[in-house]
């Protein structure tokens, strides 16, 4: 089949790999129901929607020697995704579909002191399955699975990935069913992220749209 490329942009995040995203917190899930909090923890990282009951209402510094002043506007904590209010703010523009951004409290080690400010679990609900891999020369098949799965090769990846013109459809923000460890922005969201300073942490790459002659 051949493809040739149309003018218009996606963008891929690298957030999923990024271990300085990674803040050490309990989550009040995990401290109620183990298993199914890690359950819970393993749907939301596919882009599995599920309802408010399944994420932590609060959460808490893990150790005392774990000094936290500041947090991101987006990070991970708990095993979930967690946005600033900001951030929320951006995302509340756009068409999320069932990502959902559910209130969850923040607490210092002591369970008492609360971070300033207001959190969202970032719920991710939306997959598409528009990745092309032939067209796609930065990615690698993650081993031991019954399907192909595809990860990026390199965080430097732009124009690397190739999604076909259908992902254009829908929501801004969304996974795919053939990749792993990576989430998908809008070129609209993406701009909008990038004007309000709240894009950097994602390490976004753009990724190539494209279609088949019949």
């Amino acid at each position: 089949m051949t493809y040739y490329t149309v003018d218009a942009t996606v963008w891929a995040t690298n957030i999923f790999t990024n271990s300085d995203l990674i803040y050490a917190f309990f989550a009040d899930n995990y401290l109620e129901d183990e298993d199914a909090a890690w359950d819970a923890m393993k749907r939301a990282n596919r882009g599995e929607p599920l309802p408010v009951e399944r994420f932590p209402r609060e959460m808490y510094v893990m150790s005392q020697y774990n000094k936290y002043k500041k947090l991101p506007h987006i990070f991970k904590a708990g095993g979930f995704w967690v946005v600033s209010q900001r951030f929320a703010e951006v995302l509340r523009r756009f068409e999320l579909g069932k990502t959902a951004l559910y209130p969850v409290r923040l607490f210092q080690h002591d369970r008492t002191t609360p971070f300033d400010g207001e959190y969202f679990c970032l719920a991710f609900g939306e997959t598409q399955d528009t990745f092309v891999p032939e067209e796609s020369p930065r990615i690698r098949k993650v081993p031991f699975r019954k399907t192909d799965i595809w990860e990026p090769k390199h965080t430097d990846n732009d124009y690397g990935l190739a999604f076909e013109k259908t992902v254009l459809q829908g929501v801004d923000l969304w996974m795919d069913k053939k990749m792993e460890d990576v989430f998908f922005l809008s070129d609209r969201l993406y701009q909008d992220l990038n004007a309000e300073k709240l894009a950097k942490p994602l390490a976004p790459y753009r990724c190539r749209v494209v279609s088949n002659r019949h």
